[in-house]
C-alpha cells in the first residue's frame, strides 16, 4: 500500500508541475521523471526500513524528485 502512494505522489506531482508550468501535455520525460522520483524514494525507504510511522522522509522525496527533474527539463527546453 505504501508502495502505491509513493508512486502516486510521485506521478501527481509531475503531471501537476507539468500543468502550472503550461509546457503541453503529459509527455514521456515527465513519466520518466515521476518514474525516477518513486523509485528513487521507494528504494530510499527501503534501505532505511521505515515502519509505518516514519513514511515522511520518503513522500518527501517522492515530491521533491519529480519537481526537480521537471525544472531540469524545462531549462534544456529553453535553450
Amino acid at each position: 500500500m505504501n508502495a502505491i502512494l509513493i508512486f502516486l505522489i510521485s506521478f501527481g506531482t509531475t503531471y501537476l508541475a507539468s500543468k502550472l508550468t503550461r509546457r503541453g501535455r503529459f509527455s514521456q520525460a515527465d513519466f520518466a521523471a515521476g518514474l525516477v522520483g518513486g523509485i528513487i524514494a521507494l528504494s530510499m525507504a527501503q534501505f532505511f526500513g521505515t515502519t509505518s510511522g516514519e513514511w515522511g522522509l520518503p513522500l518527501l522525496l517522492a515530491c521533491a524528485l519529480p519537481l526537480g527533474l521537471g525544472s531540469l527539463q524545462q531549462r534544456s527546453s529553453l535553450r
